[in-house]
């Protein structure tokens, strides 16, 4: 019953060091992710400053740097937790030790006091030869063989326990080394942060001193995405209505779709929160629908999409099987792709280095071109969109989990 109990505790303790392993694994891979994107803005942030630097661009990379940083923080201090965790666990493993030690001792001391009784030749020889029979001869040898056998066993199991308790404190005084390299990753990052703050709100004070001016930037902004959004608007309700009249349909508000285009279409929509994105590096840097402006709270910026600032030349994907419907190029926005899937239509703007056609069949996955600067930000991003017909959908909706 004894040793069920101790193969039970180290399966316990075995399990609970896989685990935490396992996820200070996941932590560090996350750490990595951060660190990596971390760099990316660093990047950015260079190239902007050697130009004619945007501040509020440089405001909000600063502000997503500032946020990933949190994110490591609270990664490291999640980690420490679990170190704690684990220390805990090995120093009540220690304590079982030592408390098993200590009993095999005690155990250890009675038995010799026993054998004490029979330390000289004479005594022992008195004791086999003062058997009443021989069968009892037998049995006391046998004994006094067992004994033996038996003192030898409890001595290597006192030696046993002492190397096992040696190797706990060994694994324990590893658990404390790691804890305190954690403790002072999280301090230097500590002062990374603090120190972006106090960038980040020296570029805030030129913002408010200069509020008129960029107010004014913004609202010119706003004013070129509405126009390229009534574009929009247009050229999917004139694809509509050319598309549906050689079909011999007058219906200008969505497609008549082929039993083809029914199942793509089908297939689309039963992927929703399942498609991949369209790049691989990159953060949503502004989200779909009307929002508050990052810096100006008061001033309300809208998007019939998502942006998705990305490094430089970040390759851009289709999230699905479709046909390229348009390939457009607007002033001062560069390129975008349409990629019609039955009723659905997504669209892949600020594109460089287009590699599809118009008309062109393609496969999820497939490369559609290279993501461009931002003319008015000079940051590289991707302006997703998704329609169902001339309805405008949230893409984080349809996207999946990062």
């Amino acid at each position: 019953m004894k040793f069920k109990f101790h193969i039970s505790v180290l399966s316990v303790l075995f399990f609970i060091a896989f685990a935490t392993a396992q996820n200070r694994q996941a932590l560090e891979r996350k750490r990595a992710s951060v660190r990596k994107e971390i760099r990316e803005i660093s990047k950015q942030l260079e190239q902007l400053k050697k130009g004619e630097a945007n501040e509020l661009s440089i405001y909000n990379l600063l502000n997503r740097k500032i946020k990933l940083k949190r994110q490591i923080i609270r990664n490291l201090n999640y980690e420490i937790r679990l170190l704690n965790k684990q220390i805990q666990h090995k120093q009540d493993s220690i304590a079982r030790l030592e408390n098993e030690l200590l009993q095999l001792k005690k155990e250890y001391a009675g038995a010799v006091r026993k054998a004490y009784k029979y330390r000289s030749n004479e005594k022992l020889i008195y004791f086999i030869l003062s058997a009443e029979s021989f069968t009892q001869v037998w049995r006391r040898l046998r004994y006094i063989k067992e004994y033996s056998s038996y003192l030898k066993k409890q001595a290597e199991e006192i030696k046993q326990k002492k190397a096992e308790l040696k190797q706990a404190q060994k694994r324990l005084e590893i658990k404390k080394n790691q804890k305190a390299q954690v403790l002072t990753n999280l301090k230097d990052e500590e002062k990374e942060l603090a120190l972006q703050q106090k960038e980040q709100q020296k570029v805030l004070e030129k913002l408010r001193k200069q509020k008129t001016a960029y107010i004014r930037q913004i609202k010119e902004k706003e004013r070129q995405l509405r126009k390229i959004d009534r574009l929009i608007e247009k050229i999917i309700a004139k694809e509509i209505a050319k598309t549906n009249r050689a079909k011999g349909s007058r219906n200008k508000s969505v497609f008549v779709l082929t039993p083809e285009g029914k199942k793509l279409a089908g297939q689309f929509s039963a992927n929703k929160g399942r498609l991949p994105w369209p790049v691989k590096r990159g953060y949503v840097s502004r989200r779909f629908g009307t929002q508050p402006h990052p810096v100006y709270k008061n001033i309300k910026i809208t998007s019939s999409g998502i942006h998705i600032n990305t490094p430089d030349d970040e390759p851009v994907k289709a999230v699905f099987d479709g046909e390229v419907m348009m390939i457009q190029l607007i002033p001062g926005a560069n390129q975008s792709v349409y990629v019609r899937h039955g009723n659905y239509i997504t669209i892949y703007g600020n594109l460089k280095k287009i590699s599809v056609k118009k008309g062109q069949k393609i496969k999820r996955g497939q490369l559609l071109g290279i993501v461009a600067k931002d003319p008015m930000t000079n940051i590289s991003v991707l302006k997703f969109k998704i329609y169902k017909n001339r309805t405008k959908l949230n893409p984080l909706l349809w996207l999946s989990r990062k």
